[in-house]
Protein backbone atom coordinates (compact mmCIF):
# COMPACT_ATOMS: atom_id res chain seq x y z
CA UNK A 1 0.00 0.00 0.00
CA UNK A 2 1.57 3.27 -1.11
CA UNK A 3 1.26 6.04 1.47
CA UNK A 4 0.27 9.61 0.70
CA UNK A 5 3.80 10.75 1.55
CA UNK A 6 5.41 8.12 -0.67
CA UNK A 7 3.11 8.98 -3.58
CA UNK A 8 4.05 12.67 -3.32
CA UNK A 9 7.74 11.86 -3.00
CA UNK A 10 7.51 9.74 -6.15
CA UNK A 11 6.08 12.72 -8.02
CA UNK A 12 8.94 14.94 -6.84
CA UNK A 13 11.44 12.38 -8.07
CA UNK A 14 9.62 11.86 -11.38
CA UNK A 15 8.76 8.25 -10.65
CA UNK A 16 5.50 6.59 -11.63
CA UNK A 17 3.67 5.48 -8.50
CA UNK A 18 0.34 3.66 -8.42
CA UNK A 19 -1.37 6.85 -9.63
CA UNK A 20 -0.80 10.63 -9.63
CA UNK A 21 -1.14 12.34 -6.25
CA UNK A 22 -4.22 14.50 -5.77
CA UNK A 23 -5.26 17.32 -3.45
CA UNK A 24 -8.09 19.86 -3.43
CA UNK A 25 -8.71 22.88 -1.29
CA UNK A 26 -10.73 26.05 -0.92
CA UNK A 27 -11.95 28.44 1.75
CA UNK A 28 -14.22 25.76 3.22
CA UNK A 29 -13.95 26.47 6.96
CA UNK A 30 -15.40 29.96 7.33
CA UNK A 31 -17.29 28.97 10.49
CA UNK A 32 -14.38 27.12 12.10
CA UNK A 33 -11.24 28.98 10.99
CA UNK A 34 -10.82 31.17 14.07
CA UNK A 35 -10.94 28.47 16.75
CA UNK A 36 -8.14 25.94 17.25
CA UNK A 37 -10.33 22.98 18.21
CA UNK A 38 -12.98 23.59 15.55
CA UNK A 39 -10.45 24.28 12.80
CA UNK A 40 -8.36 21.20 13.61
CA UNK A 41 -11.36 18.87 13.77
CA UNK A 42 -12.82 20.27 10.53
CA UNK A 43 -9.50 19.73 8.74
CA UNK A 44 -9.15 16.17 10.01
CA UNK A 45 -12.73 15.38 8.97
CA UNK A 46 -12.06 16.89 5.52
CA UNK A 47 -8.87 14.89 5.02
CA UNK A 48 -10.29 11.63 6.33
CA UNK A 49 -13.36 12.05 4.13
CA UNK A 50 -11.54 12.82 0.86
CA UNK A 51 -8.19 11.09 1.50
CA UNK A 52 -6.01 13.61 -0.34
CA UNK A 53 -2.26 13.16 -0.74
CA UNK A 54 -1.38 16.29 1.18
CA UNK A 55 -3.20 18.73 3.42
CA UNK A 56 -3.25 22.32 2.30
CA UNK A 57 -4.17 23.94 5.62
CA UNK A 58 -7.09 26.26 4.86
CA UNK A 59 -7.07 29.19 7.32
CA UNK A 60 -8.91 32.40 6.67
CA UNK A 61 -6.95 34.25 4.03
CA UNK A 62 -6.14 37.23 6.25
CA UNK A 63 -5.17 35.50 9.50
CA UNK A 64 -1.72 37.13 9.38
CA UNK A 65 -3.27 40.61 9.62
CA UNK A 66 -5.24 39.97 12.81
CA UNK A 67 -2.32 40.42 15.23
CA UNK A 68 -1.47 43.73 13.55
CA UNK A 69 -4.90 45.10 14.48
CA UNK A 70 -7.03 44.18 11.46
CA UNK A 71 -10.69 43.91 12.46
CA UNK A 72 -12.59 41.05 10.81
CA UNK A 73 -16.24 40.30 11.46
CA UNK A 74 -17.24 36.66 12.10
CA UNK A 75 -18.61 34.70 9.16
CA UNK A 76 -22.33 33.98 9.24
CA UNK A 77 -22.39 30.98 6.87
CA UNK A 78 -20.13 28.56 5.02
CA UNK A 79 -20.28 30.78 1.94
CA UNK A 80 -19.43 33.94 3.90
CA UNK A 81 -15.68 33.89 3.29
CA UNK A 82 -13.70 35.25 6.23
CA UNK A 83 -11.11 36.88 3.99
CA UNK A 84 -13.80 39.18 2.58
CA UNK A 85 -15.04 40.33 5.99
CA UNK A 86 -12.52 43.03 6.95
CA UNK A 87 -14.18 45.84 8.88
CA UNK A 88 -11.04 47.90 9.47
CA UNK A 89 -7.63 47.48 7.87
CA UNK A 90 -4.47 47.31 9.98
CA UNK A 91 -2.82 50.11 7.99
CA UNK A 92 -4.97 52.98 6.76
CA UNK A 93 -2.23 55.46 5.89
CA UNK A 94 1.25 54.69 4.47
CA UNK A 95 2.87 56.46 7.43
CA UNK A 96 1.41 53.80 9.71
CA UNK A 97 3.84 51.23 8.30
CA UNK A 98 6.49 52.88 10.47
CA UNK A 99 4.50 52.00 13.59
CA UNK A 100 3.89 48.28 13.19
CA UNK A 101 5.90 45.80 15.25
CA UNK A 102 6.53 42.07 15.01
CA UNK A 103 3.72 40.48 17.04
CA UNK A 104 4.17 37.85 19.74
CA UNK A 105 3.79 34.46 18.04
CA UNK A 106 2.91 32.84 21.36
CA UNK A 107 -0.49 34.47 21.50
CA UNK A 108 -3.21 35.74 19.20
CA UNK A 109 -4.03 34.59 15.67
CA UNK A 110 -0.52 33.44 14.77
CA UNK A 111 -0.33 31.24 17.86
CA UNK A 112 -3.71 29.81 16.86
CA UNK A 113 -2.46 28.86 13.40
CA UNK A 114 0.75 27.32 14.77
CA UNK A 115 -1.22 25.21 17.24
CA UNK A 116 -3.57 23.96 14.51
CA UNK A 117 -0.61 22.84 12.40
CA UNK A 118 1.00 21.13 15.41
CA UNK A 119 -2.19 19.21 16.16
CA UNK A 120 -2.56 18.13 12.53
CA UNK A 121 1.06 16.96 12.36
CA UNK A 122 0.71 15.11 15.66
CA UNK A 123 -2.47 13.46 14.41
CA UNK A 124 -1.15 12.22 11.05
CA UNK A 125 2.40 11.49 12.26
CA UNK A 126 3.99 12.14 8.87
CA UNK A 127 1.69 9.82 6.88
CA UNK A 128 -0.10 12.78 5.29
CA UNK A 129 2.11 15.78 4.42
CA UNK A 130 0.88 19.00 6.07
CA UNK A 131 1.39 22.32 4.26
CA UNK A 132 0.49 25.51 6.17
CA UNK A 133 -0.64 28.40 3.98
CA UNK A 134 1.75 31.33 3.80
CA UNK A 135 1.32 34.30 1.52
CA UNK A 136 4.07 36.45 0.07
CA UNK A 137 4.99 39.41 2.24
CA UNK A 138 3.70 41.83 -0.39
CA UNK A 139 0.38 39.97 -0.40
CA UNK A 140 0.12 40.29 3.38
CA UNK A 141 0.82 44.02 3.06
CA UNK A 142 -1.83 44.28 0.37
CA UNK A 143 -4.36 42.60 2.67
CA UNK A 144 -3.36 44.87 5.58
CA UNK A 145 -3.91 48.11 3.72
CA UNK A 146 -6.72 47.65 1.17
CA UNK A 147 -7.41 44.00 0.38
CA UNK A 148 -6.28 42.05 -2.67
CA UNK A 149 -9.11 43.43 -4.80
CA UNK A 150 -7.26 46.77 -4.60
CA UNK A 151 -3.68 45.80 -5.28
CA UNK A 152 -2.99 49.19 -6.80
CA UNK A 153 -2.99 50.69 -3.28
CA UNK A 154 0.09 48.86 -2.02
CA UNK A 155 1.79 49.29 -5.39
CA UNK A 156 1.18 53.03 -5.13
CA UNK A 157 2.56 53.13 -1.59
CA UNK A 158 5.84 51.57 -2.70
CA UNK A 159 6.00 54.09 -5.52
CA UNK A 160 5.06 57.26 -3.65
CA UNK A 161 5.73 56.41 0.02
CA UNK A 162 8.63 54.02 -0.44
CA UNK A 163 10.39 54.93 2.82
CA UNK A 164 7.43 53.91 4.94
CA UNK A 165 6.40 50.95 2.80
CA UNK A 166 9.91 49.52 3.05
CA UNK A 167 9.81 49.91 6.84
CA UNK A 168 6.59 47.93 6.84
CA UNK A 169 8.04 45.27 4.56
CA UNK A 170 10.94 44.65 6.93
CA UNK A 171 8.55 43.97 9.81
CA UNK A 172 6.16 41.86 7.73
CA UNK A 173 9.01 39.80 6.26
CA UNK A 174 10.53 39.19 9.69
CA UNK A 175 7.13 38.13 11.04
CA UNK A 176 6.57 35.81 8.08
CA UNK A 177 10.00 34.29 8.56
CA UNK A 178 9.44 33.64 12.26
CA UNK A 179 6.02 32.19 11.49
CA UNK A 180 7.41 29.80 8.89
CA UNK A 181 10.10 28.65 11.30
CA UNK A 182 7.44 28.09 13.96
CA UNK A 183 5.38 26.01 11.53
CA UNK A 184 8.45 23.90 10.77
CA UNK A 185 9.02 23.39 14.50
CA UNK A 186 5.37 22.29 14.74
CA UNK A 187 6.06 19.56 12.18
CA UNK A 188 5.11 21.08 8.82
CA UNK A 189 6.43 19.19 5.78
CA UNK A 190 6.48 22.32 3.61
CA UNK A 191 4.34 25.29 2.65
CA UNK A 192 1.58 26.30 0.33
CA UNK A 193 3.01 29.67 -0.76
CA UNK A 194 0.59 32.19 -2.27
CA UNK A 195 2.06 34.65 -4.77
CA UNK A 196 -0.05 37.25 -6.58
CA UNK A 197 1.19 37.63 -10.15
CA UNK A 198 -1.19 40.58 -10.44
CA UNK A 199 0.99 42.51 -8.00
CA UNK A 200 4.04 41.73 -10.13
CA UNK A 201 2.24 43.25 -13.11
CA UNK A 202 1.20 46.38 -11.18
CA UNK A 203 4.61 46.97 -9.61
CA UNK A 204 6.71 46.07 -12.64
CA UNK A 205 9.71 43.74 -12.75
CA UNK A 206 12.29 46.09 -11.20
CA UNK A 207 10.13 47.28 -8.28
CA UNK A 208 8.74 43.82 -7.58
CA UNK A 209 12.15 42.18 -7.46
CA UNK A 210 13.58 44.88 -5.19
CA UNK A 211 10.61 45.47 -2.91
CA UNK A 212 8.95 42.05 -2.86
CA UNK A 213 10.83 39.26 -4.62
CA UNK A 214 14.01 39.44 -2.57
CA UNK A 215 11.94 39.14 0.62
CA UNK A 216 10.17 36.07 -0.78
CA UNK A 217 13.55 34.50 -1.32
CA UNK A 218 14.73 35.52 2.14
CA UNK A 219 11.78 33.71 3.70
CA UNK A 220 12.41 30.59 1.63
CA UNK A 221 16.09 30.64 2.55
CA UNK A 222 15.13 30.60 6.25
CA UNK A 223 13.51 27.16 5.89
CA UNK A 224 15.97 25.74 3.37
CA UNK A 225 16.74 22.12 4.18
CA UNK A 226 14.00 22.00 6.81
CA UNK A 227 11.10 21.20 4.46
CA UNK A 228 10.73 18.82 1.50
CA UNK A 229 7.62 19.96 -0.37
CA UNK A 230 7.03 23.66 -0.94
CA UNK A 231 4.31 24.53 -3.43
CA UNK A 232 4.16 27.99 -5.05
CA UNK A 233 0.63 28.98 -6.00
CA UNK A 234 0.75 31.61 -8.77
CA UNK A 235 -2.52 33.52 -8.68
CA UNK A 236 -3.95 35.80 -11.37
CA UNK A 237 -1.48 37.39 -13.80
CA UNK A 238 -0.62 35.89 -17.17
CA UNK A 239 2.03 33.86 -19.02
CA UNK A 240 4.67 36.59 -18.80
CA UNK A 241 4.20 37.05 -15.05
CA UNK A 242 4.92 33.39 -14.30
CA UNK A 243 8.54 33.74 -15.43
CA UNK A 244 9.30 35.88 -12.35
CA UNK A 245 8.78 32.88 -10.08
CA UNK A 246 10.33 30.01 -12.02
CA UNK A 247 13.66 30.28 -10.19
CA UNK A 248 12.10 30.27 -6.71
CA UNK A 249 13.53 27.35 -4.68
CA UNK A 250 10.30 25.36 -4.41
CA UNK A 251 9.36 21.83 -5.43
CA UNK A 252 6.06 22.57 -7.20
CA UNK A 253 3.96 25.16 -9.02
CA UNK A 254 0.18 25.53 -9.09
CA UNK A 255 -1.77 27.98 -11.23
CA UNK A 256 -4.93 28.13 -13.39
CA UNK A 257 -3.39 26.12 -16.23
CA UNK A 258 -6.74 25.62 -18.01
CA UNK A 259 -7.29 29.36 -18.52
CA UNK A 260 -6.08 30.86 -21.79
CA UNK A 261 -4.24 33.81 -20.25
CA UNK A 262 -2.02 31.39 -18.31
CA UNK A 263 0.57 28.84 -19.37
CA UNK A 264 -0.80 25.39 -20.08
CA UNK A 265 0.77 22.39 -18.38
CA UNK A 266 2.58 21.60 -21.62
CA UNK A 267 3.97 25.15 -21.86
CA UNK A 268 5.09 25.15 -18.24
CA UNK A 269 6.75 21.76 -18.59
CA UNK A 270 8.94 23.24 -21.34
CA UNK A 271 10.41 25.80 -18.91
CA UNK A 272 10.58 23.95 -15.58
CA UNK A 273 11.22 20.44 -14.26
CA UNK A 274 9.36 21.12 -11.00
CA UNK A 275 6.19 19.26 -10.02
CA UNK A 276 3.17 20.76 -11.78
CA UNK A 277 -0.05 20.88 -9.78
CA UNK A 278 -3.33 21.33 -11.65
CA UNK A 279 -5.16 19.87 -14.60
CA UNK A 280 -8.74 20.58 -13.51
CA UNK A 281 -10.68 23.81 -14.01
CA UNK A 282 -11.89 25.28 -10.72
CA UNK A 283 -13.68 28.25 -12.33
CA UNK A 284 -15.07 28.11 -15.84
CA UNK A 285 -16.59 31.55 -15.34
CA UNK A 286 -13.17 33.22 -15.38
CA UNK A 287 -12.19 35.02 -18.56
CA UNK A 288 -10.19 32.93 -20.97
CA UNK A 289 -11.62 29.58 -19.91
CA UNK A 290 -10.10 26.85 -22.05
CA UNK A 291 -12.72 24.21 -22.73
CA UNK A 292 -11.72 20.57 -22.95
CA UNK A 293 -13.75 20.46 -26.15
CA UNK A 294 -11.72 23.20 -27.78
CA UNK A 295 -13.08 26.60 -26.80
CA UNK A 296 -15.99 28.59 -25.53
CA UNK A 297 -16.90 29.60 -22.03
CA UNK A 298 -19.03 28.13 -19.33
CA UNK A 299 -19.96 28.41 -15.71
CA UNK A 300 -19.19 26.47 -12.59
CA UNK A 301 -16.24 24.07 -12.54
CA UNK A 302 -15.14 20.79 -14.08
CA UNK A 303 -17.03 19.16 -11.22
CA UNK A 304 -20.32 20.95 -12.00
CA UNK A 305 -23.38 19.39 -13.55
CA UNK A 306 -26.21 17.00 -12.63
CA UNK A 307 -24.71 13.89 -14.23
CA UNK A 308 -22.07 12.05 -12.22
CA UNK A 309 -21.02 10.12 -15.32
CA UNK A 310 -20.46 13.29 -17.32
CA UNK A 311 -18.41 14.74 -14.48
CA UNK A 312 -16.32 11.58 -14.40
CA UNK A 313 -15.77 11.76 -18.16
CA UNK A 314 -14.63 15.37 -17.84
CA UNK A 315 -12.22 14.51 -15.02
CA UNK A 316 -10.90 11.52 -16.97
CA UNK A 317 -10.23 13.59 -20.09
CA UNK A 318 -8.55 16.31 -18.05
CA UNK A 319 -6.43 13.78 -16.17
CA UNK A 320 -5.22 11.92 -19.26
CA UNK A 321 -4.35 15.19 -20.99
CA UNK A 322 -2.50 16.45 -17.91
CA UNK A 323 -0.50 13.26 -17.39
CA UNK A 324 0.79 13.39 -20.98
CA UNK A 325 1.60 17.11 -20.74
CA UNK A 326 3.23 17.17 -17.29
CA UNK A 327 4.72 13.70 -17.02
CA UNK A 328 5.12 11.87 -13.70
CA UNK A 329 6.08 15.11 -11.89
CA UNK A 330 2.41 15.95 -11.54
CA UNK A 331 -0.30 16.36 -8.90
CA UNK A 332 -3.96 16.48 -9.91
CA UNK A 333 -5.78 19.52 -8.54
CA UNK A 334 -7.56 22.69 -9.55
CA UNK A 335 -5.97 26.00 -10.44
CA UNK A 336 -7.09 27.55 -7.14
CA UNK A 337 -9.64 26.95 -4.39
CA UNK A 338 -12.86 25.05 -5.12
CA UNK A 339 -16.28 26.40 -4.23
CA UNK A 340 -18.59 24.60 -1.81
CA UNK A 341 -20.68 23.14 -4.64
CA UNK A 342 -17.68 21.08 -5.77
CA UNK A 343 -17.28 19.22 -2.48
CA UNK A 344 -19.83 16.51 -3.20
CA UNK A 345 -17.99 15.64 -6.44
CA UNK A 346 -14.55 15.07 -4.92
CA UNK A 347 -15.49 11.39 -4.56
CA UNK A 348 -15.80 11.18 -8.36
CA UNK A 349 -12.26 12.46 -8.78
CA UNK A 350 -11.12 9.65 -6.50
CA UNK A 351 -13.12 7.11 -8.52
CA UNK A 352 -11.30 8.21 -11.67
CA UNK A 353 -7.92 8.02 -9.95
CA UNK A 354 -8.66 4.52 -8.67
CA UNK A 355 -9.62 3.41 -12.19
CA UNK A 356 -6.41 4.89 -13.59
CA UNK A 357 -4.42 3.14 -10.85
CA UNK A 358 -5.85 -0.21 -11.95
CA UNK A 359 -4.88 0.48 -15.56
CA UNK A 360 -1.35 1.55 -14.57
CA UNK A 361 -1.00 -1.68 -12.59
CA UNK A 362 -2.11 -3.57 -15.70
CA UNK A 363 0.69 -1.94 -17.71
CA UNK A 364 -0.87 1.08 -19.40
CA UNK A 365 1.46 4.06 -19.93
CA UNK A 366 -0.51 7.28 -19.45
CA UNK A 367 2.58 9.45 -19.74
CA UNK A 368 3.57 8.54 -23.27
CA UNK A 369 2.77 11.08 -26.00
CA UNK A 370 1.91 8.25 -28.34
CA UNK A 371 -1.76 7.45 -28.85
Amino acid sequence: MITHKARLQAAIEGRVADRPPCAMWGPHFNLEDRNVKDFTQATIHYQDNYDFDFIKVMPNGVYFTEDFGQVIRPSESYTDDTWMNTVRFAVNDPHEWAKIKVPDLKKGALAREIEVVKRLCDHYKGDVPVLPTIFSNIVWMCEMTAGHFHQEVIASQFKYSEKYARMGMEVVAETNERLMEAFVDAGADGFFLGYQMGLYEKMGKEMYEECAGKYDLRNLEAVKGKTWFNLAHLCHGDRASASQFLDYPVQAFNWADTHREHCSLEEMRQVTDKVLVGGLDHDRGSSGYLSITGGGSGSGTDLSGPSREEVKKTVRRRLETAMKAAGPKFVLSGGCGWNHDALHRFCLVREVLDEVAEEIAAGRDFYSSEK
